[in-house]
């Protein structure tokens, strides 16, 4: 009879190879800790702004500087050693070019955070990454001071506390061509927003005025009317703010015969969830040649923090308003006797 029964590798060992490897566990390659990593890294950011946003903090550094230490922690867990950093810029840089469309007008917002995120993502990052990888002799007390100081410029602003103070005063000075005695009629009629071009950092997103309305006389309101956002349709079809028209609604609280001062009344623009105006002092003196130089001094309280970062771009931004704004005083002379009843 014959042996039914198959060799073994016992029987016959070099019929059969070597020794199968015994099957061990399956362990993700650095490259697929990678890509985990940025999932997860998208995943907590998205969460930290909705917590940041529902806490009533999108104008404090939690969002600003927080949300950067965020993607920087998560990346520094998951990266390989060295690769912490470079993968957290891409992941910076993918995070702000999907936010563009989200935001459509509010792109002026991404364009004024990008740096603040880039550079606390690189600083958290680095820092990090550094201590992780440093051996225990060296991970004396020094290597968490940078971590530390980065969480504490993230609590800017988160209460009154760690609120530094935002108050302050910008000007616009340009001449035009209205003699002295006719700038108070000038600046009584409306303003010509649809044939002054808006240029510069006010051409990129911010809040389009178009109509203006109201008197120059002492207790008068002066009504400045903004667009809202163009209606959207499909899944990009949030703004970062409303398709609603907006308003910035100030009364005449002084006048003389070579100023007027302006306080707020109310604000639905935008421009409210940064900065709220104190006052706004428009002056004029004679330049000569049946010309004028006008003087629109602007007095606000700063809203959003870290205040050495946007303290400086709202500067900058609220002068190039006052620019505009004198830019855009109607310059024809206008009859004396039509707009008596505004002087």
């Amino acid at each position: 009879m014959t042996n039914q029964n198959p060799p073994s590798r016992d029987e016959f060992p070099g019929e059969f190879g070597p020794p199968a490897e015994p099957v061990r566990g399956y362990r993700p390659s650095g490259s697929q800790w990678a890509v985990a990593g940025l999932v997860l890294a998208f995943g907590c950011g998205a969460l930290a702004y909705r917590l940041v946003k529902h806490e009533g903090q999108y104008q404090s550094a939690a969002l600003y500087v927080g949300i950067p230490i965020v993607l920087a922690l998560v990346l520094v867990l998951t990266a390989p050693a060295g690769r912490a950093a470079g993968m957290a810029m891409k992941v910076t840089t993918i995070l702000l070019l999907l936010s563009v469309p989200v935001l459509g007008e509010g792109a002026c917002c991404v364009l004024m955070a990008a740096p603040i995120f880039y550079l606390f993502v690189y600083l958290a990052t680095a820092s990090l990454d550094r201590y992780r990888t440093a051996g225990p002799d060296d991970r004396g007390p020094f290597l968490l001071i940078a971590p530390v100081m980065l969480v504490a410029m993230a609590l800017e602003g988160t209460t009154p506390a760690l609120t530094f103070p935002g108050a302050a005063t910008t000007t616009a000075t340009r001449t035009i061509d209205v003699p002295e005695d006719r700038v108070a009629d000038a600046l009584a009629l409306p303003m010509r927003f649809d044939a002054t071009p808006r240029t510069g950092i006010l051409a990129i997103g911010f809040p389009v005025p178009r109509h203006d309305s109201g008197g120059l006389a002492v207790g008068d309101l002066r009504t400045i009317e903004f667009d809202g956002a163009h209606h959207r349709h499909g899944p990009i079809a949030q703004h970062h703010w409303g398709t609603h028209p907006s308003a910035l609604v100030l009364r005449v609280a002084a006048r003389t015969d070579r100023s007027v001062v302006f306080v707020p009344v109310s604000d639905t623009t935008p421009v409210a969830t940064w900065l709220r105006w104190d006052r706004i002092e428009v002056s004029w003196r004679d330049a000569g040649a049946g010309r004028s130089e006008v003087r629109w001094q602007q007095h606000y309280t700063r809203l959003l923090s870290p205040s050495w970062y946007f303290g400086p771009i709202e500067r900058f931004v609220t002068q190039r308003a006052g620019d505009y704004l004198i830019r855009a005083v109607d310059t024809r002379a206008p009859d004396p006797m039509q707009h008596a009843h505004h002087t």
